[in-house]
């Protein structure tokens, strides 16, 4: 009976002992299990700081959202970097000169290597283009059916230090949105990494509908 009475004086203890955690140890007590097995050196892991507020049904909360908005910025870093490329074609054209009854029949087939070259790079970009203004489209009418005012649970921003892949010392900030009970983590997101940024800014750039139908429109944006 006396053993049967420890057993329950500390089940009681301990469910109290949890009760009484603040929202923030609770928070952290999370990302802590979460980082022990996605930190490449969870040994240098030391908190700084956490806070936690209530995450809203918002653009910036929602999974489905940043997804998107992460695709487009892929999609117009892609695009760029086509364009960089088809530049480069172009500066080779440049060098080789157009064909005349003057240059060898080498040169000319390099300009025209370097003519389709840049066609292509250019089409491709074109393509991406399209692409990351129906996804700016379909983010925007995604946005448009939140509810702002529905609570999903709690936004965490945690800072922490650890070492880097090379052991060097480092700060970190990361933004999570955990479940109402603490248990679940719908998204975290690096807040030092430079795809946080963009996707942040193409979310804004929707939130103000200025992803237009018309690519041309859009680009003159």
């Amino acid at each position: 009976m006396a053993k049967k009475l420890l057993i329950f004086t500390v089940l009681v203890f301990s469910f109290a002992f949890a009760s009484c955690k603040s929202n923030e140890e609770k928070a952290a007590d999370r990302i802590r299990t979460e980082l022990s097995k996605t930190l490449l050196d969870f040994e240098s892991y030391e908190p700084i700081e956490t806070t936690v507020t209530e995450a809203s049904e918002t653009a910036y909360s929602n999974l489905a959202c940043i997804r998107l908005s992460e695709t487009i910025a892929a999609k117009i870093s892609h695009a760029n970097e086509l364009l960089k490329e088809s530049e480069d074609a172009l500066d080779y054209m440049r060098i080789w000169g157009p064909p005349t009854r003057y240059s060898s029949s080498y040169s000319d087939s390099q300009f025209y290597k370097y003519q389709e070259k840049c066609k292509i790079l250019i089409d491709e970009a074109m393509a991406e283009k399209a692409e990351w203004i129906r996804l700016g489209l379909a983010l925007q009418d995604s946005i448009a059916k939140l509810d702002s005012t529905k609570v999903i649970g709690w936004e965490v921003l945690h800072r922490f230090r650890c070492k880097t892949k090379a052991g060097l010392p480092a700060i970190c900030d990361y933004r999570y949105i955990l479940s109402p009970d603490f248990k679940n983590i719908i998204l975290r997101q690096d807040m030092d990494d430079e795809n946080y940024t963009l996707a942040r800014g193409y979310i804004q750039m929707a939130m103000l509908g200025e992803f237009s139908a018309n690519p041309d429109e859009d680009a003159s944006n």
